[in-house]
């Protein structure tokens, strides 16, 4: 009965021997493939966070070079177009102008046609342009967002949240020096199922005109208790003086992975496995 039983634990033991490695390598491949999905998905991420952060630095270099924006409008009645550092208003023509003057009498009619085509120009600096583009991104639905924050603000809406501190803390280290990342001007961390991305933001020469020197700013700011933030001054043109924070939404595994890998690889990934499970069959058939 012994001898009977011989063959069969043989062929138990052999099993047993190849199994046990074809399931380590399972699991080593399987460990391996899910570690490098989670990278995969945190660097589309970290594309994506840099990829707005670009967007929202340009617009700024965009409206930095013509010292920011003026929005037209025409007649008094006119829709006021969101908040402006100032606004000058101009007549049309010097008979308008002399109308609205008061040094050229007509009726009445003929000043409401003059009030009627008077031009108003409302300034907004680079910040205002992008913070406005930064608010119809938000309202349009998209999942990605970004936002302009610094240390010390003129508005108090836009003071710096718990990561945008860690992160103006992280930056400051970096450019002096203090930590192995000398000079890297980026940061970063995952918080639930988002990435939150941060850049230093390089002061450009048009932003000294409100940022410079409290008594260098315009009027406007000096006076509005909107701009009342107890900060944002003192910024050197070519330093970094403020933070564009961004956030994310970080893709599924599964998803990534599926857009990541042509359909070249899956059939070459879906071979490799027919293959192995072929030569666990083959092996567990072989009797010693």
């Amino acid at each position: 009965m012994n001898r009977n039983l011989q063959p069969a634990a043989g062929a138990s033991r052999l099993g047993l021997k190849l199994i046990l490695p074809m399931l380590l390598f399972a699991g080593g491949l399987v460990v391996a493939a899910w570690q490098m999905g989670e990278a995969l998905v945190l660097r589309h991420a970290i594309g994506e966070g840099r990829t707005v952060a670009d967007i929202a630095d340009n617009i700024g270099k965009w409206a930095s070079q013509y010292g920011g924006l003026h929005v037209r409008t025409v007649g008094t009645n006119a829709k006021i177009p969101g908040n402006f550092l100032t606004r000058s208003v101009y007549a049309m023509s010097s008979g308008d102008s002399q109308v609205l003057q008061g040094a050229k009498v007509d009726a009445a009619t003929a000043e409401r046609s003059a009030l009627e085509r008077v031009e108003a120009y409302h300034w907004k600096n680079p910040a205002l342009v992008q913070r406005e583009v930064a608010d119809v991104i938000s309202a349009s639905g998209s999942k990605s967002r970004y936002r302009l924050t610094a240390r010390t603000v003129l508005n108090k809406n836009n003071a710096p949240d718990a990561f945008e501190r860690e992160a103006l803390d992280a930056l400051q280290a970096a450019a002096d020096g203090k930590t192995d990342a000398a000079g890297v001007q980026e940061y970063w961390r995952v918080s639930g199922s988002r990435l939150l991305y941060a850049r230093a933001l390089v002061a450009q020469p048009s932003c000294l005109r409100c940022h410079d020197k409290p008594d260098n700013a315009p009027e406007f700011i000096r006076t509005n208790a909107q701009f009342n933030g107890g900060g944002g001054y003192g910024y050197v043109a070519g330093k970094p003086a403020a933070l564009i924070s961004v956030s994310v939404p970080l893709a599924s595994l599964e998803a990534t992975v599926v857009r990541s890998l042509p359909p070249a690889a899956w059939a070459a990934l879906g071979l490799a496995v027919l293959g192995a499970l072929w030569m666990l069959m083959l092996a567990l058939r072989r009797r010693p």
